[in-house]
């Protein structure tokens, strides 16, 4: 997908970004067992992490939890906007922007599908008990799916991405890290032989992942269950999620650790034009 030198480049990026403060604890999306009457609906305000919600997204909340995930986040179309463009390497995250659009239009194509012109993209770190931080904790991620039946009346996350930003030679036993998939699978079950149909059984196998750098990983967000086990070494990936196109404008708040801005793919389209312009005159 990308060669090492772009990898490096857009590692660099999130580093950069990361040293500036720009990155928060990765969240958690939670039904809150209380509603705030007191705001008018489709109202933004604040929830308890200082993040901006929705009243049109119910009682959702946004939360923290170490006992569930370890990591930081920093949303690509918002959070690394407000750093400046001094911060970081804009054109390597520009790059990656513009894969992104082009991914999107190849799995159209491949998998027969629409999809959005919004999309949530976040840099993602994982801390090892190498890393610099105060609790010297261990950055992991719980059995999990990302898209759950609440949240098909705001924004539907469809196709799963994990882009690992990592430099070569990540070793799986020694550095952790791994990611693991359980892929289900239907069975036959045969014991209740009267009835008329056999009994399905899913089970799930495993299927486990070594984030090395420069590689691309996609997945049915609904289908898939995954964790991230405890990682030994710092951790760094591009995580982005697909969005389903149900003629819907995509909501203004799944962007974790930001405001939720998403930048349509029209708009990355017209820069690539424009730069193959810019070619073509030299």
């Amino acid at each position: 997908v990308l060669n090492p030198k772009q990898v490096a480049a857009i590692r660099a990026d999130a580093k950069a970004l990361y040293s500036s403060g720009v990155f928060v604890p990765g969240g958690l999306r939670r039904r809150s067992s209380s509603v705030d009457t007191n705001s008018s609906k489709g109202n933004l305000h604040k929830n308890t992490n200082g993040r901006r919600k929705s009243d049109d997204d119910g009682n959702m909340k946004t939360t923290t939890d170490d006992t569930t995930r370890i990591c930081d986040v920093c949303g690509i179309f918002d959070d690394a906007e407000k750093a400046g463009p001094n911060v970081g390497d804009v054109h390597a995250r520009e790059e990656l922007l513009d894969l992104m659009a082009d991914l999107r239009e190849l799995l159209q194509g491949e998998l027969d599908i629409r999809l959005s012109e919004g999309m949530e993209l976040q840099y993602l770190r994982y801390p090892g008990t190498t890393s610099n931080n105060n609790n010297n904790k261990r950055g992991f991620y719980g059995r999990h799916f990302d898209s759950a039946p609440e949240d098909a009346n705001t924004c539907k996350r469809k196709i799963s991405l994990l882009l690992y930003l990592n430099e070569d030679g990540w070793d799986a036993e020694k550095d952790g890290g791994i990611l693991r998939a359980y892929i289900r699978q239907p069975m036959t079950s045969k014991r209740n032989s009267s009835t008329a149909k056999n009994n399905i059984v899913i089970s799930a196998r495993t299927q486990d992942i070594t984030p090395q750098g420069g590689m691309l990983v996609l997945f049915d967000s609904a289908s898939v269950e995954h964790e991230v086990l405890p990682t030994c070494k710092e951790r760094w990936a591009v995580v982005g999620w697909f969005l389903s196109d149900d003629n819907a404008t995509p909501r203004q708040h799944r962007g974790v650790g930001g405001e939720g801005k998403k930048r349509s793919f029209h708009q990355i389209e017209q820069r690539q034009q424009t730069r193959k312009k810019k070619r073509r005159r030299k």
